[in-house]
């Protein structure tokens, strides 16, 4: 579907080539006279190259980028997630061993994660992990239930005011948030803390819609500025982006631990994220074109239920063909997959340190081999299976989804250390089951619907852990003593779930092959 929908230029395209001599500075402006497309749309504000345009007011000012500028923030911000997230899991640890259960400090120590336990700290231990899963499943519960409330007017709202404001807001909130953990980081060195206190630090992300409202900003954005045969390929490499500074804090963050102090590693963390704020004020411009933005107050209409309405509206009517059908199977999909991760992650660490004794170094050290796979595998698979074997956007979806139910379940019967990492390998391609389905999205709906459908998914990705935290937390609780590793178990059927949704999707997809949007996501 070649249309007014595609604002910009592909690198392919002969009209990209002759537009690169007409490019100009981010900082000029210049008037351009209108064109008309073939296909007698105004193209006056389709004059971008391959990433991000911003067309001005009334003198036309386009500014142009060669490539995807919200790529180094998402690295950044990402990358300071996942320096603190471990290093967070541990002074729960040692704050709950101190104030909860009142051992001494030299009895503690080892549960910050440093150094290998002996008999006795472990039995310590399995006292306290059961008390800790509660907090982090109580964590779980609040980055879920606001940001998925908050996730309900984003997309309107966005598709009205713009995507920059709310990648600025959620950012400033994570900043906001990493400031407050350093901070009472501090205080627990000077006296002893409740480790409930650490919950504060995550009150400022979820008002500004945590991750959900993350997620919906970056993806609508990539929306808007990718053309529609480059989309997909665009979402993988925004996930690429991501998974490398999930990677590099994973690996960094035990050795930063070892050398430093909880302190340490949380202010780097808050510095990291100042640098994913600058960058976005100075670098990231809007993506929706002037004309697009509506006037009025920002504040007064992001609270309008009408909007929310709208959203429900959009994402139940009636459409050609099955194109309801497929989005809400992968809206299923996407919600049913982000449930297990968060069930899967709520309790994962816990597990490896009990089943293998895995210090913080060891649990980063696997994480950081799986992410290093899972980009690999999601760029080799892009460029090898898409571009020159020519697998469909759900071929390659339903591939995704089977090396996580691969992972998953040898993950659940695994005995030794080693068989962690067999697993991994063989979930190679998971990394892009997100980015296909959300491409399956934009393809299916108009660019006008885009938003609203992204925050309905998200907010129903947001409200799973409601239900996963629980779940995991009670069945690891219950399997602790005898089968650490059960709740693998879970999520190997739940993929095997989201395979069978796809699948429907691909059944579809090949009966009515015809249309235009059946095209777009078999080609």
């Amino acid at each position: 579907m070649h249309n007014d929908e595609e604002r910009l230029y592909d690198p392919n395209d002969d009209d990209f080539e002759n537009g690169v001599a007409q490019n100009i500075d981010a900082t000029s402006t210049t008037t351009e006279t209108p064109q008309t497309t073939p296909n007698g749309h105004d193209d006056s504000h389709s004059s971008s190259n391959s990433d991000s345009t911003l067309p001005s007011v009334e003198g036309q000012q386009v500014i142009k980028h060669r490539f995807f500028i919200l790529e180094p923030a998402v690295f950044l911000v990402f990358l300071a997630m996942y320096l603190s997230g471990t290093v967070y899991q541990n002074q729960l640890l040692y704050q709950t061993c101190i104030y909860v259960f009142e051992y001494n400090e030299t009895q503690c120590a080892p549960l910050l994660g440093v150094e290998r336990e002996t008999e006795e700290v472990k039995l310590i231990e399995t006292q306290v992990q059961p008390y800790v899963a509660r907090i982090l499943m109580a964590r779980s519960l609040l980055e879920s239930i606001i940001p998925a409330i908050v996730s309900l007017f984003i997309g309107p709202w966005s598709d009205k005011f713009g995507r920059r404001p709310i990648v600025l807001t959620t950012f400033t909130g994570y900043l906001t948030g990493s400031i407050i953990l350093t901070f009472l980081s501090f205080i627990a060195t000077k006296t002893v803390v409740s480790p409930w206190i650490f919950l504060l630090s995550s009150v400022p992300s979820v008002l500004s819609g945590g991750t959900c409202a993350l997620i919906t900003g970056i993806y609508c954005y990539i929306s808007d500025v990718a053309k529609e045969k480059a989309r997909a390929l665009r979402m993988v490499l925004n996930e690429a982006s991501l998974c490398t500074g999930m990677m590099i804090g994973n690996v960094v963050s035990g050795y930063l631990y070892a050398a430093t102090n909880t302190v340490t590693v949380f202010a780097i963390s808050s510095g990291l994220m100042l640098l994913a704020l600058i960058y976005v004020v100075i670098f990231v411009i809007e993506s929706l074109r002037p004309d697009q933005i509506h006037s009025g107050s920002k504040i007064r209409e992001f609270f309008r239920f009408d909007l929310v309405k709208d959203l429900v509206r959009t994402c139940l009517k009636r459409r050609p063909n099955y194109d309801r059908s497929i989005i809400w199977l992968t809206m299923m999909a996407l919600t049913i997959a982000i449930f297990t991760m968060e069930g899967d992650s709520n309790v994962t660490y816990l597990f490896v340190r009990k089943q293998f004794e895995w210090t913080l170094k060891d649990f980063s050290m696997f994480n950081a081999a799986r992410i290093v796979v899972q980009i690999i595998g999601s760029v080799v698979g892009m460029f090898v299976l898409r571009r020159l074997l020519k697998f469909s956007i759900t071929s390659m979806n339903m591939i995704a989804i089977a090396s996580c139910v691969l992972e998953s379940t040898v993950r659940a019967t695994a005995i030794y250390w080693w068989e962690l990492y067999v697993g991994l390998t063989l979930g190679f391609m998971r990394g892009i089951m997100g980015p296909m389905s959300r491409a399956i999205l934009s393809h299916v709906a108009p660019a006008t619907e885009v938003g609203k459908i992204f925050a309905l998914t998200t907010s129903l990705e947001s409200l799973s852990p409601l239900i996963a935290a629980p779940l995991y937390t009670i069945v690891y609780n219950a399997t602790l003593a005898y089968h650490p590793g059960l709740f693998n178990f879970i999520s190997a059927g739940l993929y095997l779930l989201c395979f069978t949704f796809i699948s429907i999707i691909f059944g579809i997809q090949k009966s009515l092959g015809h249309t235009a949007t059946y095209q777009a996501i078999s080609s």
